[in-house]
């Protein structure tokens, strides 16, 4: 497990995953080093799927989307990695920004959104 003031990045063995669960605002290596973390959890354990708590998410800054989408996607579509979880309220600020991600993104992974941890589904 990996925990900070920002982050808490762990894998969660009866669902072989890695569960990401935000905290509050960060960036740059506040917000790059737990989602590393998070990828050599998947590559450890062959895990299947990412699930992230948006809750007490944010609006990435510029530079961290940037390297988010040039660096830690890539690595996470050549990993064993295939479901992308987010979890997140109808009703939450972030919903447009999430719904844009799954779009883009369910063009390689299975992407779900659901409102919590006991709606998986799985």
């Amino acid at each position: 497990m990996f925990e900070t003031e920002f982050c808490k990045i762990e894998y969660i063995k009866k669902y072989n995953a890695v569960f990401c669960q935000w905290k509050k605002h960060c960036q740059y290596d506040d917000y790059r080093q737990p989602l590393e973390f998070g990828l050599n959890l998947i590559n450890e354990n062959n895990a299947k799927i990412w699930i992230t708590d948006t809750t007490n998410g944010f609006e990435s800054n510029p530079d961290d989307t940037k390297w988010l989408l040039e660096n830690f996607v890539p690595k996470t579509i050549n990993s064993s990695c295939d479901t992308l979880i987010f979890i997140i309220k109808d009703n939450s600020l972030l919903k447009n920004e999430i719904d844009e991600q799954s779009k883009a993104l369910s063009q390689y992974f299975n992407v779900r959104q659901v409102e919590s941890l006991d709606n998986l589904g799985l």
